[in-house]
């Protein structure tokens, strides 16, 4: 997750501008704050995945190779997530742009259920750390892919819904609890 936070950042570009329009490097940096916006949305978001991610594992007892697989795909969906910030920063105002993220958060959201689900069925928690919360994990996922769809009426109604699950998580954890 690391790496894929790190990737985040090479969407950005320094602007590169000949000595003769240096007095113009205001302006061009005042252009990348859409950019900057797509980085810091995508930043939070992954950043939110790798506590929850930690979470789990920190709560583990033992693991199988089913949840190393999952755990695989679930990284495969995060190191999407540069990809998917640029589409969202290069055409910020096209819906499939927004649709395309907002499924990748989805697939790493199911995922990460799919994890915390074979989890508990297997027993693979510790039993001071059964708090691990499916239905938020699953309504979380829901979330993000039900923002795929609202892409296409309102771009700005599905950001807002992916920044709404930061917010979101703690009180559903505890409507769930």
């Amino acid at each position: 997750m690391a790496v894929a936070i790190t990737l985040l950042v090479l969407n950005l570009d320094v602007p590169d501008l000949p000595s003769s329009r240096e007095d113009e490097l205001g302006e061009e940096l005042v252009d990348l704050l859409p950019g900057l916006g797509a980085y810091a949305l995508a930043f939070a978001l992954v950043g939110r995945y790798w506590v929850i991610h930690h979470r789990l594992f920190e709560r583990l007892r033992s693991f199988d190779g089913l949840l190393m697989s999952l755990n695989l795909c679930f990284l495969a969906f995060i190191v999407l997530m540069p990809f998917g910030a640029e589409l969202i920063d290069r055409y910020d105002d096209q819906a499939i742009a927004a649709a395309v993220f907002g499924a990748l958060l989805g697939l790493a959201g199911l995922t990460n259920w799919a994890m915390v689900h074979h989890v508990l069925r297997r027993g693979h928690a510790r039993e001071d750390a059964r708090d691990l919360s499916e239905p938020v994990s699953l309504a979380l996922a829901l979330i993000f892919f039900l923002s795929a769809a609202v892409a296409f009426l309102s771009t700005l109604l599905a950001h807002l819904m992916w920044l709404a699950t930061i917010v979101l998580r703690y009180p559903l954890k505890r409507l769930a609890g």
